[in-house]
């Protein structure tokens, strides 16, 4: 028994789907506030994410051993992580995917 396609243009068609969906999907990004807000806090936030995946949020100071915090995205692909600095000075962020690969980064200063 042969297997025959009988709609060869399906498998084009159903293939430019797929890749014009992946096009479609935007880069991971993330920002990070320049300083606190007037609680003390900073809110990471993250979008273009692959849905219901885990990232970890690393604060990095001179000072401290770095601080890993997992977090996972939201159905939408984005995620916000709230972070009280502990100590005064310049802090750097780094954002993993579940895969460990650096997905964004920023810096923040406290002065409080």
């Amino acid at each position: 028994m042969t297997f025959r396609i009988k709609f060869p243009c399906a498998a084009t068609l159903l293939g430019g789907l797929v890749l014009s969906v992946a096009a479609w999907a935007g880069q991971p990004s993330v920002s990070v506030p320049s300083t606190p807000d007037a609680s003390g806090k900073i809110v990471v936030k993250g979008a273009d994410l692959v849905a219901y995946s885990n990232v970890t949020v690393r604060f990095m100071h001179e000072k401290l051993s770095p601080i890993d915090m997992v977090v996972q995205v939201a159905a939408n692909g984005s995620f916000a992580l709230p972070f009280a600095p502990p100590v005064v000075g310049g802090y750097t962020v780094l954002v993993y995917d579940g895969t460990g690969q650096k997905v964004g980064q920023g810096n923040f200063g406290h002065i409080r």
